[in-house]
């Protein structure tokens, strides 16, 4: 409330962004030649489609206490994403904070916690990938943005796609918090991260 900020003489350090992210984030429909050529850098060819493995796969967290920093991986296939987000998760949550690194509880995180290390970690991975400048967070629409003509196969995921692009770091991390179970719950978050991380990089690099 801006009157009792006024009254206490308060100033906010963080200022609410939330009402502020959709000017600076960018979002636009993915198209047909896009989805190709992610295909053919991921699979070689635009006739490929995920595995089921990869379409199953998120960044859920284990629930077993002494565990529950670590992801659940459903079953083989995406495990090199999966560990490299692992490590970024681990890094938040012992080092992020320097008055948690000297905790051995920073392993038994809370749910709101990890979730929060989970959006901190995916934001650095993207942010890394464009070079510290820009960031693309690939988000499922639930619906089609262009009709599969010619030598293209349907995955149902691609498809889908709406490219929101960050320029600014603060404007990415607000973004995420207000998505993160896209990645987190799913079901394709693995996929999700996998094509954010190359349209973050750009396909050319």
């Amino acid at each position: 409330d801006v009157e009792d900020e006024e009254t206490t003489g308060e100033v906010s350090k963080n200022p609410d962004l939330s009402t502020l992210y959709m000017r600076q984030v960018v979002s636009k429909a993915i198209d047909i030649s896009l989805a190709k050529e992610l295909k053919n850098l991921l699979f070689g060819s635009s006739l490929c489609c995920f595995s089921e493995e990869w379409k199953i796969q998120s960044f859920t967290f284990n629930n077993i206490p002494q565990l529950k920093y670590g992801i659940v991986q459903k079953k083989g296939g995406p495990c090199g994403v999966l560990a490299a987000v692992q490590a970024c998760v681990l890094q938040q949550l012992i080092f992020a904070d320097s008055n948690r690194n000297k905790d051995t509880r920073c392993l038994q995180p809370s749910e709101v916690h990890r979730t929060k290390c989970l959006t901190m970690a995916i934001a650095d991975i993207l942010w890394r990938a464009g070079g510290n400048e820009k960031a693309v967070v690939a988000l499922p629409s639930g619906r089609q943005q262009f009709t599969p003509v010619g030598k293209y196969k349907a995955d149902g995921i691609l498809e889908t796609l709406i490219l929101h692009s960050a320029t600014k770091y603060e404007d990415l991390i607000v973004f995420l918090q207000q998505n993160i179970h896209q990645f987190e719950i799913g079901p394709c978050g693995c996929i999700l991260l996998t094509v954010s991380v190359i349209l973050s990089r750009s396909i050319n690099l």
